[in-house]
């Protein structure tokens, strides 16, 4: 069965066929299709204050992952332009829907493009999804370790996802079959351990639309943050001013060497949570945005390698995914589950789930899983 009919089947089963039209096996279709529904989000105006700027500026390459185009890091390039940083972004060929073993081998030539033009000789590397785990491949594989200074991912499935083998036989995209759990790609990522000299963070929800379970985005070895008080959604990440302090952080960390690494960062205080917004009529509702002050990032941390403390020691534990609110084919929030979500996450896309929070506004439990 070819990979239009497969699709036009799941459509029918699922009773979703509001849709605009075009080729739903095509990526591009996906990319417009979110890029339209959170377009506001992405909108930069005034920014807040930010942390103290960079005494030299350096390069960070912003790479993009799977369906998503360099204009949904325009909010993270605004800010990180604030703070002293030269940000490139990155948008692979194909949108990355492609060979990964390629992405990966075009990555390394593109850092070394970004090198010449910069005239630095180290680069710092920011990775959303897919990105994240081509740019921990070339970091462990290719040379990279030469290359890169900190390599940062965001809610980037580094070990797969289970369900990546049936979108590869619905939309056709090689990317998904190397996301496959088990394929030859990700066998290759997991080879090698990192290397010591560049410091690695992966930044997770555990409420995330598509990358499930929230587990696949633990690096071993590496300085893993779950933000996981309250809904926190995959898109989210791009544009939530506090959610870029993770970021920001993870990328002024010092360096091995350096007299200080991870420094300690004061305990918040609890804030009350937000009541989940009421359902709306139509999903053409703004969603919120944060109504409390920024908050530092998360407020415990294990450097790489250590083990994580046992619950009885005080540390931070992940909560477990809260319940969410899901949107159906037409509604805009309060429906069950939606089949066509399911559809849609099997395509490799995330977003038709309603951002209950409106952002990160409030302490996140955030624990480091340095090893599994």
């Amino acid at each position: 069965m070819k990979a239009a009919t497969r699709l036009l089947l799941l459509l029918a089963l699922t009773g979703c066929w509001d849709l605009p039209s075009g080729d739903k096996t095509s990526v591009y279709f996906w990319s417009d299709l979110f890029l339209d529904k959170y377009e506001h989000e992405l909108v930069v105006g005034e920014l807040e204050a930010g942390p103290e700027p960079l005494a030299e500026p350096r390069v960070v390459l912003l790479i993009t992952g799977v369906t998503i185009r360099e204009r949904w890091f325009d909010p993270i390039v605004a800010r990180l332009e604030r703070d002293g940083f030269i940000p490139v972004v990155w948008e692979p060929p194909a949108l990355l829907s492609g060979s990964l073993f390629e992405a990966s081998e075009l990555l390394a030539e593109v850092v070394e493009q970004v090198l010449a033009d910069s005239g630095q000789k180290r680069i710092d590397i920011l990775a959303e999804c897919t990105g994240g785990v081509i740019a921990r491949y070339y970091l462990q594989s290719l040379g990279g370790d030469a290359r890169i200074s900190r390599l940062v991912t965001f809610v980037s499935p580094q070990n797969g996802i289970a369900k990546a083998p049936l979108a590869a036989g619905i939309a056709g995209w090689p990317a998904r079959r190397d996301l496959s759990p088990g394929s030859e790609f990700l066998q290759a990522v997991h080879s090698k351990p990192l290397p010591s000299n560049v410091p690695v963070t992966s930044i997770y929800t555990c409420t995330d639309e598509y990358i499930q379970p929230y587990e696949t985005s633990i690096i071993e070895g590496a300085t893993n943050i779950g933000l996981c008080d309250g809904f926190v959604g995959h898109f989210q990440t791009f544009y939530d001013p506090a959610i870029y302090l993770v970021m920001h952080e993870a990328l002024t960390a010092p360096l091995p060497g350096d007299p200080e690494v991870w420094h300690a960062i004061p305990a918040l205080p609890d804030a009350e949570p937000e009541a989940p917004p009421e359902s709306p009529e139509s999903d053409d509702s703004v969603e919120p945005a944060p109504t409390s002050p920024l908050q530092p990032p998360p407020t415990e941390r294990l450097t790489s390698g250590d083990a994580a403390p046992a619950a009885s020691e005080g540390a931070a534990a992940v909560a477990p995914p809260p319940q969410v609110v899901y949107v159906g084919c037409t509604s805009s929030g309060g429906a069950p589950a939606s089949p066509w979500w399911f559809a849609a996450a099997l395509l490799g896309v995330a977003g038709i789930r309603r951002m209950g929070s409106g952002g990160l506004t409030r302490r996140r439990a955030a624990t480091e899983h340095a090893a599994r």
